[in-house]
């Protein structure tokens, strides 16, 4: 078969098994073909999404979706200089070819979709509301009968993807993206599609993360509601409603509690942090809240938060419920300072806190990893050995407390792995990781924002050394 040719045949609608054939022969061997001819055959290639058959503008659209994807040397091996001179008519193209019989709701043009708007960024931009518009029409229709998983899946991922590029790229277009979303995820929530339920939770959470307070009355009207218990019972929508509450408590927090909703947000988490499955989404929230929130505005409520934690380790303590203690404690003490955790700790049972550290917070440090999380708690971790009187009195504590340290901030190197070619870019790897579950549905393009933590702080070795350095030197002691 002369592969060239038939893909570059004029007529779309013949053969269709040798066209199939030549599709799948040039994706499977992508990685081995120059960019020249890759960007060559994305002509005839966006020719063949116009065939009636279904199988070959499937494969069409994979064709496109992984060459789109390919990386060399780290980079993606098309440039995007050269994609975008053909965008429109890919983006055409695709859009055109759900007119197809039997592929109104068809996953590999969609996933195409995706790609092609991640691949090319911030160059969205410009059609990008035209773009939102046809992929809202889409949710909409698919709204009556959601019946095909896949293709729900990077219909989302495609809106998450819009948001994530258009809007960072134009912050003035974040006002109509909420008009155009806003009725669609309304019908979903009024209709209660629950399938959809994550993704809608996660888009509104991207969108708010993106805005600038104070939210506006749209945002605000759908907050109370996803206080009800009926959200929080179904599996797939904790960790999604979770991140959106966060969302929340970011932008609005101190509203949230000036209007009384605070003690219903603590209901949530004291729900979730009695569950084995959601205890995770529970220390989120609660972290939400003392990150976010100034400590006048939820300080009464911290003796019950340590007593619900305090009643889990003794009754159902498990390594994953135990880590999230540990960085919890140290995001707390680096907040709030340890003589304040200490006295909110103590109206729970007085001196609980040395006990507390000695059994429990010290000895598990080595379960805590990530970057994050060792900052806290190498913060926290310096900030008890230097603040607390009761802590160096206690000489056995302090001295297991110095070595824990000493361990943690020893095993804090970050290594990179570099990428190898012929590799799919980090999209791949994150839609891997995620994609469509009945458990829960992650989107890649709405992953949360990075956001630095202690970023008074630059680095923690640094600052513990010099702490603990003036710490001893006033009390004249040698550690």
């Amino acid at each position: 078969m002369q592969v060239l040719p038939e893909l570059q045949n004029p007529q779309v609608n013949e053969r269709p098994i040798l066209k199939a054939d030549a599709l799948k022969f040039v994706t499977t061997f992508r990685s081995q073909l120059p960019s020249e001819t890759l960007l060559a055959l994305l002509q005839p290639i966006t020719a063949l999404l116009g065939s009636e058959h279904v199988v070959v503008h499937s494969y069409a659209a994979t064709a496109i979706e992984r060459f789109l994807a390919l990386k060399e040397n780290g980079r993606s091996k098309l440039a995007v200089s050269d994609v975008l001179k053909v965008a429109q008519q890919l983006l055409t193209g695709l859009f055109a070819a759900f007119r197809h019989a039997d592929s109104a709701e068809n996953e590999y043009l969609m996933r195409a979709i995706m790609r092609l708007i991640s691949f090319l960024g911030a160059e969205m931009a410009p059609v990008a509301p035209m773009c939102l518009k046809a992929l809202r029409d889409m949710l909409v229709e698919v709204c009556k009968n959601p019946k095909s998983p896949g293709f729900n899946h990077y219909l989302f991922e495609s809106v998450a993807a819009l948001i994530k590029h258009g809007v960072a790229a134009d912050r003035s277009q974040l006002a109509t993206f909420e008009a155009t979303l806003f009725p669609a995820f309304d019908i979903v929530l009024a209709n209660d599609v629950q399938e959809f339920h994550p993704y809608v939770f996660q888009i509104l959470a991207q969108l708010i993360e993106l805005s600038n307070p104070p939210l506006s009355a749209p945002y605000m009207a759908v907050f109370p509601p996803l206080l009800t218990p009926v959200f929080w019972e179904r599996p797939g929508s904790v960790p999604a409603l979770t991140r959106l509450l966060v969302a929340y408590l970011a932008k609005a927090g101190v509203g949230i509690a000036a209007d009384g909703h605070l003690e219903a947000v603590l209901g949530v988490f004291q729900k979730l942090i009695a569950s084995k499955a959601n205890d995770q989404h529970g220390f989120a929230l609660i972290s939400g809240i003392m990150q976010h929130l100034p400590a006048a505005a939820y300080q009464q409520y911290l003796s019950t938060v340590w007593q619900l934690l305090f009643t889990r380790l003794q009754t159902s303590k498990t390594p994953r419920f135990t880590r999230g203690f540990v960085v919890f404690v140290s995001l707390a003490i680096c907040k709030l300072g340890v003589a304040a955790v200490s006295s909110t700790m103590d109206a729970v049972q007085p001196k609980i806190m040395l006990m507390i550290l000695q059994q429990v917070w010290v000895p598990s440090l080595s379960l805590v990893d990530g970057p994050d999380e060792d900052k806290l708690v190498a913060v926290a971790a310096t900030k008890c050995l230097t603040e607390s009187p009761d802590i160096f009195a206690n000489r056995p504590l302090w001295e297991q407390l110095r070595a824990a340290l000493d361990a943690k901030l020893k095993g804090t190197e970050v290594t990179e792995n570099a990428d190898e070619d012929g590799q799919e870019d980090a999209l791949d790897a994150e839609l891997a990781g995620g994609g469509y579950t009945a458990a829960y549905a992650k989107l890649a393009n709405a992953s949360m924002p990075e956001r630095p933590v202690l970023g008074e702080i630059a680095d923690p070795k640094q600052f513990a050394e010099s702490t603990l350095a003036n710490f001893l030197s006033r009390v004249g002691g040698g550690g």
